[in-house]
């Protein structure tokens, strides 16, 4: 009572002052404010707030109850007006003299149930519980023997200790405990009843509706003698007579098929009459023809035995049954149909369900509607919850599961407020994590729920790498170990390697399969052989060595045991050349022949016509006073690669070609003033640089990427006494490849001009004519280009005796033009 009355009072005194709070928006009611307050827990909220309130936590279905925010009671209606505290006045006006929201009457709220108490409040309209009913009254003990004279609104139990006495459950018995709250228990008692043919019995609690005279059925059969006396009674347990025998005399007037009088018989076959029920009763030897239960209903079955006593013997034909759904029939022998249940055919339904998703699959289906009896299962738009409904068609409904606890976020800064539907997820704060990592490193990110974790620490750091080889700098946090790219280094299990790995994690592999480092007895390699334990095995070397001829001319690669051979066949015919001139008095050098230096053993390849071509070149060379590193006559062997550019964009390969030309040129006439001249290509792709790189090889010229990309570029440089012209450019090799020729230009007379590769270029002018035959250098002007030894072999006949020195050729008067018949580049 005196928290009743301390609730109200606190109530009147902060809705008068304007300090109540709305538990739904947490602003103050004011004492003008339309308001709503609930009957179970009087907590009153402001009237627009808890009809957002009402329509926001109503549970889905069709009758609209809502919880209250403060006590979570159902309510079946919505709050749509503004009514005082007892209900009586709507939108009741303020008075600063009463209390706010209240119409100023009387309450006259029930105080009781209406039974007990039939009192009302009468204090003036006030909010929070009405209190309790101080009105006396007389009151009868539960028992009703006594009574006293007591409050109203009292709780206390008035007892009179006396015997209850009141009836019990059973309407046979009363009540013998001490006068109590609440209905007596049932009574204890039991009774016995027995069946009708006298052989079981049974307890039962005592009731009136089960008196102890009444009889019940124990459904055994009831074995009493029939009026006979001679014959027990078939029936089950049951009430009344048993009835008269049915093999009484008089009772039985036929054959036991039914065919033929018993008198007829007793005539015709002289058989004894019967005097009494247990007599046989004759039989006519006529078939049975009984109707039977197997069989078409239209023609059923008839007995085939003769005429006998008792029940007829199983029938020994078969009858055919309908499956139930009507589509098969199936064969059966007549004496197991009492065994069959139900008839099923093996077809199942392949129809679809109302659900859409599974098939029927029943055996012998009857069904029409085809429910699906699974359930849905399917994930709810809650993310958490699955459909527990059955399996049906279209979208499933919502989650109806409702949180009613204030969903924060992790650091409780943002708040979402009851009722929250479930599979919510924590409202998005702005604010830093407040997580604590293991690595002690401060959080950079914004605050999330617990599910999703923090992500990986990305401070910068050092750490030291797999193999602690170095330590790592500007290493984010999360990676915990690190590779340095170096060779892992630690020393294998064999003893003679160590581990080629990447700087790795773990162990090193167990199995060392790198080549054996032992080197050979017969030659200066190694192994190669698996690494493995003991002695080398004797196998044949097959590491690859570059070999050349005696002129240095041809080269190849072979391996070290055809090396061998190959020097050994060449040695033994060297030998027996030796020994042929020993023998014919000759001096014989054996220094070179036994000697056993490498040098030896690599020129074991023959020359050929090539060799002798190039050393004929080479003496020519040396006739005229020219130096070049290519006096190979013909083509240089071009890479695929830049024949295929040469193909793809000409107009990109000329370019170059000129480029580079006028660079070996510009170096070639800067001999003695300048060591190199360099040319800055522009800015381009990687596949054009790598063009770049690999034609400067037929240059002699060195190339060097600079920058970074996009604006990388390639530097050529040519240096004048190692830069040299190609004897046919890389176009002109495409050109020939695909069947296209050069048109020559027309000869022009502007001058000669030598230049040779010594230190100091010499110029001889010659004076102009009309038309200057060419000579064997061709028609060169003031910007003539440098003519490589090719192009001179080309242009000079083939002498058996090459002159010591040559001769020089002047040319006075005007000549026709000379035809050059070693140009191979037209």
């Amino acid at each position: 009572m005196a928290d009743t009355a301390t609730q109200r009072e606190r109530l009147t005194t902060q809705l008068t002052s304007g300090t109540y709070e709305c538990m739904v928006c947490c602003e103050s009611v004011k004492p003008v404010q339309p308001i709503w307050n609930c009957s179970q827990c009087f907590h009153a909220f402001h009237l627009g707030c808890v009809r957002r309130w009402s329509r926001t936590s109503q549970d889905g279905t069709k009758s609209g109850h809502w919880r209250c925010p403060g006590c979570q009671s159902v309510s079946t209606s919505l709050p749509s007006s503004y009514l005082c505290y007892c209900s009586k006045r709507k939108d009741p006006e303020w008075n600063r003299r009463e209390t706010p929201h209240s119409c100023g009457e009387v309450c006259g709220k029930a105080l009781g149930d209406g039974v007990t108490c039939t009192h009302s409040c009468t204090l003036l309209c006030h909010p929070g519980p009405c209190p309790v009913c101080t009105a006396q009254t007389q009151r009868k003990c539960p028992c009703g023997k006594s009574s006293q004279l007591v409050k109203c609104g009292s709780a206390d139990a008035l007892l009179c200790g006396d015997p209850c006495a009141k009836q019990l459950s059973c309407k046979l018995h009363t009540c013998q405990e001490a006068c109590h709250i609440g209905p007596c228990d049932p009574c204890q008692l039991t009774v016995q009843q027995v069946c009708f043919c006298g052989q079981s019995t049974r307890e039962l609690p005592c009731s009136i509706d089960h008196p102890e005279e009444e009889k019940f059925s124990c459904e055994l059969v009831c074995k009493k003698k029939l009026s006979c006396g001679r014959h027990e009674c078939q029936q089950t347990c049951h009430s009344g007579d048993c009835g008269a025998c049915q093999l009484e005399v008089s009772a039985i007037t036929t054959c036991p098929c039914g065919k033929v009088q018993l008198k007829q018989i007793y005539k015709t076959e002289g058989v004894a009459e019967r005097k009494i029920c247990t007599d046989p009763i004759p039989v006519c030897g006529k078939v049975c023809g009984k109707v039977m239960f197997c069989g078409p209903s239209e023609n059923p079955h008839t007995c085939a035995v003769p005429c006998h006593g008792g029940p007829c013997p199983p029938c020994t034909l078969s009858t055919d049954l309908r499956c139930r759904c009507g589509r098969n029939e199936k064969k059966f022998p007549c004496k197991k149909l009492s065994e069959i249940g139900e008839v099923l055919c093996e077809r199942r339904c392949n129809k679809k369900r109302q659900c859409g998703r599974h098939k029927c699959t029943q055996v012998c289906c009857i069904d029409k509607e085809h429910i699906c009896p699974l359930v849905c299962g399917r994930t709810l738009s809650c993310g958490l919850d699955r459909c527990e409904a059955l399996c049906h068609a279209g979208n499933c409904n919502r989650c109806y599961r409702v949180s009613f606890d204030e969903l924060r976020c992790h650091c409780g800064t943002q708040v979402m407020y009851p009722p929250v539907p479930c599979g919510t997820r924590p409202p998005d704060c702005n604010k830093t994590c407040t997580r604590v990592r293991a690595c002690g490193h401060p959080p950079s990110h914004n605050c999330h729920p617990d599910a999703n974790g923090c992500p990986p620490c990305t401070t910068l750091c050092e750490k030291f790498c797999y193999g602690k080889h170095e330590k790592r700098k500007n290493i984010p946090c999360h990676l915990t170990e690190v590779s340095c790219g170096k060779a892992c280094g630690r020393p294998m299990k064999c003893g003679k390697h160590t581990c080629p790995v990447t700087c790795h994690p773990g162990p090193c592999p167990s199995t060392c399969t790198q080549p054996c480092p032992v080197q050979r007895t017969d030659c200066d390699h190694s192994c190669g052989l698996p690494c493995h334990e003991g002695i080398c095995p004797g196998t044949s070397c097959r590491e690859k060595v570059k070999v050349q001829c005696q002129c240095g001319q041809r080269t190849a690669t072979v391996s070290c045991e055809e090396n061998e051979l190959s020097y050994r066949k060449m040695a033994t015919g060297l030998l027996a050349s030796k020994m042929a001139q020993l023998q014919s008095g000759e001096c014989v050098d054996l220094k070179d022949l036994l000697g056993k230096s490498a040098a030896n053993k690599t020129k074991s390849l023959e020359c050929n016509e090539e060799c002798a071509l190039v050393d004929r070149n080479r003496r020519l060379a040396l006739a005229l006073q020219i130096k070049n590193p290519n006096p190979k006559p013909g083509a240089p062997p071009y890479p695929d690669l830049l024949k295929e550019w040469a193909k793809k964009d000409p107009r990109f390969v000329q370019m170059v070609h000129d480029k580079l030309t006028e660079l070996v040129q510009l170096a070639k006439q800067s001999i003695g003033k300048m060591k190199s001249r360099s040319h800055s290509f522009d800015s381009m792709n990687r596949d054009k640089r790598q063009f770049i790189h690999e034609y400067c090889v037929f240059f002699g010229c060195e190339s060097m990427s600079y920058d970074d990309e996009p604006k990388r570029n390639v530097v050529a440089t040519a240096f004048g006494e190692l830069s040299f012209l190609p004897a046919v450019s890389i176009l002109d090799v495409t050109r020939r490849e695909l069947g296209q020729r050069k048109m020559p230009a027309p000869p022009r007379g502007t001058g000669l001009v030598v230049l040779t590769s010594g230190p100091q270029q010499q110029q001889q002018p010659v004076p102009q004519q009309s038309q200057q035959p060419p000579n064997a250098w061709g028609n060169i002007g003031s910007a003539a280009p440098f003519r490589t030894l090719s192009d001179v072999v080309k242009s000079t006949p083939t002498l058996k005796n090459p002159p010591e020195s040559p001769a020089p050729v002047k040319s006075q008067d005007p000549k026709p033009p000379m035809v050059d018949y070693f140009d191979f580049t037209s």
